[in-house]
């Protein structure tokens, strides 16, 4: 008993101690996170990953398979689905399944480029090349796209078309924007001549909402 510590004089616990212990588990809990963000792609809870933008990536998929007709690309004209299922091998078919029970029919197109989206089957701003691209042909659809009604329209053949595989007047989420505007980035590169286009500027039937106005402002200054 004579060599019990009376409680009163107990040593004090250092505050510098409790400081360091608590910076430790902030640090600790902050790198899990990352790990966790890394591995997921991107947000916490984000099961499907996106496409990682890599600028040498990018580069090396947009070189065609034949010399480039970079002076005869008058315009970029950016499109949208109005399927967030569709990708190259869809719109090349002119299968349509966004929201329908059962396959329908639109104009075919044989886009230059195509952005997915993850209900492609795909990740989520992956970039797809079509063949149109690689043999330096028409890929670019007319302005109506994809009324049935205009299918006779003739498509463009001084525009390089870029497909986002999203819904009509719904702009395209955070990873599409990045692979949108590093591809258009690039091609400027090669194509100096092209005009950046949305497709609702070239039809005079669309009907463009303020939000579609604001992100072409917003995309063209971020060129």
């Amino acid at each position: 008993m004579a060599d019990k510590i009376p409680a009163s004089r107990k040593k004090p616990v250092s505050q510098k101690r409790v400081a360091m212990v608590l910076a430790s588990l902030v640090g600790m809990m902050t790198m899990t996170a990352a790990m966790l963000l890394v591995m997921e792609g991107g947000a916490l809870g984000t099961a499907v990953p996106g496409w990682a933008v890599n600028l040498p990536t990018i580069q090396a998929m947009i070189e065609p398979n034949v010399p480039l007709r970079g002076q005869a690309w008058n315009f970029i004209i950016i499109y949208q689905s109005g399927d967030e299922a569709a990708s190259v091998a869809t719109l090349a078919d002119g299968r349509y399944t966004g929201g329908n029970p059962s396959p329908t029919l639109r104009p075919k197109a044989n886009f230059h480029f195509v952005i997915d989206s993850t209900k492609s089957g795909r990740m989520d701003g992956e970039l797809e090349v079509g063949t149109s691209w690689q043999n330096q042909v028409s890929g670019a659809p007319y302005a109506g796209w994809p009324d049935a009604r205009s299918y006779l329209f003739t498509p463009y053949n001084n525009a390089v078309g870029i497909c986002v595989a999203t819904d009509l007047h719904r702009r395209p989420d955070e990873a599409q924007h990045q692979t949108l505007l590093q591809l258009v980035h690039e091609l400027q590169k090669r194509c100096p001549n092209a005009k950046i286009l949305f497709q609702w500027e070239l039809d005079d039937r669309a009907q463009p909402t303020a939000e579609d106005k604001q992100y072409a402002e917003s995309f063209r200054a971020s060129l």
